[in-house]
């Protein structure tokens, strides 16, 4: 596995932690947050919603673009027969050279 395809599948599950941040309940959270830091202020609902929306948004762009970097790294390797036949074409533009 070379580096571009472990570099997306860190991507898909970086997109699966998002995706189950956004699922947890607001409530969960501000228990949470009453235990860390009681004085804190509350949270509105707006800003859990936009918080989720911007999860699933950053999910959907990671998986996205894993997608697009697996067939880019499935284009990126070559075969014994491309790697013969450039090794050839360089060669036969390198003859006759000087």
């Amino acid at each position: 596995m070379n580096a571009l395809a472990v570099l997306n599948v860190l991507s898909l599950v970086l997109s699966a932690v998002f995706l189950v941040m956004a699922c947890v309940k607001a409530d969960w959270v501000r228990a949470w947050r009453s235990r860390v830091n009681p004085s804190a202020e509350e949270l509105p609902d707006a800003a859990f919603t936009a918080a989720r929306v911007i999860l699933v948004l950053m999910a959907g762009i990671g998986i996205y673009l894993a997608i697009q970097g697996f067939s880019v790294s499935g284009d990126a390797v070559w075969d014994g027969s491309e790697l013969t036949g450039a090794v050839q074409g360089a060669m036969a533009d390198l003859d006759g050279y000087m």
